[in-house]
């Protein structure tokens, strides 16, 4: 099975459109659960004591959103992606 970033967000996060917009805009394999409707999503919500959307999860990994994002925009979009891809590479 191919690696995907996992996001764990709310339905109402602008910071969590921003990420997901900027995954989608990038190819980026993603997949998004919502804690609101997803049971396992509120399991590692819990798991990763998560205590803000979005928990963005690389194989098994938490990678905090507020390095990523900034006044609503990707601080480093190239950076970014190239560190998101080598993440994805490991396993």
């Amino acid at each position: 099975m191919e690696n995907k970033v996992l996001i764990l967000r709310t339905k109402r996060c602008r910071k969590s459109d921003v990420v997901v917009r900027f995954l989608k805009e990038n190819n980026i394999p993603h997949i998004i659960k919502y804690v609101e409707d997803d049971e396992e999503a509120q399991r590692l919500y819990k798991k990763y004591n998560l205590k803000a959307s979005p928990g963005i999860i690389i194989n098994g990994e938490l990678f905090n959103p507020y390095s990523l994002v900034e006044n609503c925009k990707v601080k480093n979009p190239e950076a970014t992606k190239a560190e998101f891809l080598k993440l994805l590479e490991e396993k």
